[in-house]
């Protein structure tokens, strides 16, 4: 069995629901003898109404306010890059600093291991010769 009603009485039948102020659709059920039925009800979309300001209109309002943010944005984006630039700067001064240092810090090591080299070298030949002398006085008759 169907049956059908007038757009009068689904509106009349379902409440609305409100989010954040604006209505977004109706719902409702009819309950026929034994069977319910589930009704949406869709609301007609609204207007919207622009608000004048000094002569002006929102839409106005709403260009400057989103060039002034476009122009901060972008200035803190130069300030960024310029002291991402100055930090890049940094790091390329500290790492030539660094090595640097570093070959400074070899050229040292290089030349204490060559004289320590050079010494235990001239140690080794003196005991050497002194143990030379040694076999060799222990084989004179």
């Amino acid at each position: 069995m169907a049956m059908s009603f007038s757009g009068a009485l689904l509106s009349g039948i379902g409440s609305s629901f409100h989010t954040g102020g604006a209505k977004q659709g109706g719902l409702g059920t009819v309950r026929v003898g034994r069977k319910t039925e589930f009704v949406a009800v869709a609301q007609r979309k609204k207007s919207l109404i622009y608000a004048t300001k000094d002569g002006g209109n929102i839409l106005d309002d709403l260009n400057e306010a989103t060039k002034r943010a476009s122009d901060y944005v972008t200035d803190k984006t130069k300030e960024a890059l310029k002291d991402g630039e100055k930090a890049k700067d940094y790091v390329v001064e500290k790492n030539a600093e660094a090595a640097d240092t570093a070959a400074d810090e070899a050229q040292k090591a290089l030349d204490y291991v060559t004289e320590k080299g050079k010494e235990a070298g001239n140690k080794a030949a003196e005991f050497a010769e002194g143990k030379a002398g040694e076999a060799k006085d222990a084989t004179k008759p």
